[in-house]
């Protein structure tokens, strides 16, 4: 795989903020002249992964650290090893949660343990986001996106 590859971007929603925030990335990553493509976590095969190259991960956590209905499978499969061994790819998770629950992002975390298991290398480190996400995903985007322009 070149490096031309584009960045894949996964969301895992509930409410559709995840969504908004993958979205929103991808149009930062093409104004910085890199090329997005975004998947929903509900329609991706983990052992996909295997093929990507530079990979965000925007997932919420639903109740005790529960990933969102749609995106159970990818997460559970991940999890599972199921992905396989992953050390041709690069990531980061931006986990969004409720600090009001004791597992706070608990989706977020457990998506970057089962990656770095796998071998994949982080990029950045997870960003864990409250219910008042914007300025936290912002300066996260912003670091990602900087991090891959070089």
């Amino acid at each position: 795989m070149s490096d031309d590859q584009p960045i894949k971007i996964i969301f895992g929603t509930m409410t559709g903020n995840a969504e908004e925030l993958a979205n929103d990335l991808a149009d930062k990553l093409g104004e910085a002249g890199l090329s997005a493509e975004v998947a929903d976590a509900a329609e991706y095969d983990v052992t996909n992964l295997k093929n990507e190259r530079k990979v965000a991960i925007v997932i919420s956590t639903w109740g005790e650290g529960d990933p969102p209905d749609d995106a159970e499978d990818f997460c559970f499969d991940l999890y599972d090893g199921k992905a396989g061994e992953l050390p041709e790819m690069e990531f980061s998770v931006c986990s969004l949660g409720d600090s009001s629950y004791d597992d706070f992002c608990g989706c977020g975390r457990k998506v970057e343990e089962s990656l770095t298991k796998a071998g994949a290398k982080k990029i950045l480190d997870r960003v864990d986001l409250d219910v008042d996400f914007e300025e936290g995903y912002e300066e996260w985007a912003v670091k990602f996106v900087n991090v891959l322009k070089g």
